[in-house]
């Protein structure tokens, strides 16, 4: 025990000691900093934002859209529902203000604001405005407060409430699964407010209820960005109505009704056959998680699209190790088919944004497979490398499978009916539609104007991105920038500690 205890107490008074518990100390602040970076990272994003003037300036895509009702003198005003002191005080109504003066100041003879009060329905002159109130709450139809902006053109108007955040114009905003926002949308929201209302007529988007679908508030402001009415219907009640264009199914998670061979009753199956037979138009997204949707697959089969399925019935999603944009392969940047409708989207997109690449960025997303005998036609697809995974396993390394397809299937009696499909758990939600570097609102809006042929898009419209989403922290070049915070200072505390050492050895 005494000779333990002497040559401990002899460790102890040796130069190697210090070096060891030094090197001991190092090692620990590395690891405890790099935790607590990481952390701190992952709970709070290392990603700050802090606006300035210039980033609610308008871009031109407005120019070409509004030309032809200046030239015809039209006019249109946007009313406040609020005074514009208030409005400018409101944390996310004064962002919204300050994109209307800059578009009534780019267009004086188009444009004209007027601020009203919602609750004594006085403008800002003390003249009534109870009549136009009146007329814009459409017997009740639409809920005006004092958050609230009216879009109007003599009897043509569109009112924007939040209804979903109570914090007010969560209209003009991009909201993430969690409803937190995400991005400012103004200019995008106050172009298409305006062709919505110069245009008299808008055909409506069903979407089907009933099913467990997913379709958060993003998709509904796109669709109506587009030009679209947007309602929910549900098949086992209901008909298609006679003003649908376009019935959308967005990740149902249960299947549609199918009846017996010669039942006479009518299913929901049935009325998505007595659409198609009419010229109706589909846009259908499936998560690629979901079990087998027999009757809505074999719908979607009818027209020449059907998913790579392997016998469990799991579907086969798309891996990219090679040039996949995150570590596990599976999030990656599609690649634009080259067929017409494809190389027509990307040039729309390039030529109103100026983005060449009109890059689209997709997770988890299922193979499909085409029926050469049929009219379909492949618009986005992965690269080469790709290889297709189900349960756990490689299950064919062909690469270059399909990811997105347009559909026509011709009708003896009617128009065809068109189908949009793809299988993909993200393209329509607001995590991913907004986001730096890359065109996902502007690739499904022009799948509006090129496939359904609706007409005038708000596309390359400036946005304010707020908060940079995980997906893009992993994916872009901030992910450079992510890990260089997170690695510098351990990596300065190694090297100090190193020259320590190295200078207490050399004594």
């Amino acid at each position: 025990m005494n000779k333990f205890k002497q040559k401990f107490t002899s460790y102890l008074k040796g130069r190697d000691f210090p070096a060891t518990v030094l090197t001991a100390i190092v090692i620990a602040a590395v690891v405890f900093v790099n935790i607590l970076i990481y952390t701190l990272s992952t709970v709070f994003p290392l990603y700050l934002h802090s606006p300035e003037e210039d980033d609610f300036s308008i871009s031109s895509s407005s120019e070409a859209l509004f030309q032809k009702y200046i030239e015809l003198g039209e006019k249109i005003t946007i009313t406040f529902c609020s005074y514009e002191d208030v409005v400018d005080a409101h944390d996310t109504g004064t962002f919204v203000l300050k994109t209307a003066k800059e578009f009534a100041s780019k267009y004086p003879e188009f444009i004209t604001l007027r601020f009203v009060n919602a609750i004594t329905k006085l403008d800002s002159e003390g003249k009534s405005a109870a009549a136009e109130l009146e007329i814009y709450a459409d017997g009740g139809k639409n809920n005006l407060n004092s958050t609230s902006v009216v879009f109007s053109r003599e009897t043509s108007f569109r009112v924007l409430t939040d209804n979903i955040t109570g914090v007010g114009y969560a209209d003009f905003y991009t909201l993430d699964s969690n409803k937190q926002v995400t991005s400012y949308n103004g200019e995008e929201i106050f172009v298409s407010s305006i062709l919505w209302t110069m245009n008299k007529n808008h055909g409506a988007a069903y979407m089907t209820i009933g099913h467990g679908e997913t379709a958060d508030y993003t998709l509904y402001n796109i669709l109506t960005a587009a030009g679209y009415e947007v309602k929910d219907i549900n098949l086992r009640k209901s008909d298609i109505p006679d003003d649908a264009e376009l019935v959308i199914i967005s990740k149902p998670t249960a299947d549609f009704e199918r009846g017996a061979e010669g039942s006479s009753l009518i299913t929901e199956y049935d009325r998505l056959r007595a659409y198609q037979k009419r010229g109706g138009n589909f846009f259908i997204t499936l998560n690629p998680l979901t079990k087998k949707l027999p009757v809505l697959e074999s719908f979607v089969a009818d027209f020449g699209v059907s998913f790579y399925t392997v016998d469990s019935g799991e579907k086969a999603i798309i891996k990219d190790s090679q040039n996949g944009i995150t570590t596990d392969g599976f999030t990656l940047v599609a690649e634009y088919a080259d067929t017409d409708y494809a190389q027509n989207m990307k040039q729309i997109i390039s030529n109103r944004t100026g983005d060449t690449d009109a890059a689209v960025i997709i997770r988890n997303v299922a193979a499909l497979q085409l029926d050469p005998a049929k009219n379909v036609y492949p618009i986005l697809s992965s690269s080469d490398s790709s290889i297709c995974r189900a349960g756990g396993d490689t299950v064919d390394e062909a690469g270059n499978y399909t990811i997105a397809a347009c559909a026509v299937a011709e009708n003896d009696l009617s128009d065809s009916a068109k189908l949009f499909v793809m299988s993909e758990g993200m393209m329509t939600t607001g995590d991913a539609v907004v986001s730096d570097g890359y065109s996902n609102k502007d690739f499904l809006y022009s799948i509006f104007d090129v496939f359904y042929e609706k007409g005038d898009m708000p596309y390359g419209c400036n946005s304010v991105v707020y908060d940079t989403q995980i997906l893009e922290n992993l994916t872009m070049g901030s992910a450079k920038i992510y890990t260089a915070l997170i690695l510098t200072v351990p990596a300065v505390i190694a090297v100090v500690g190193a020259v320590l050492i190295r200078r207490r050895k050399n004594r």
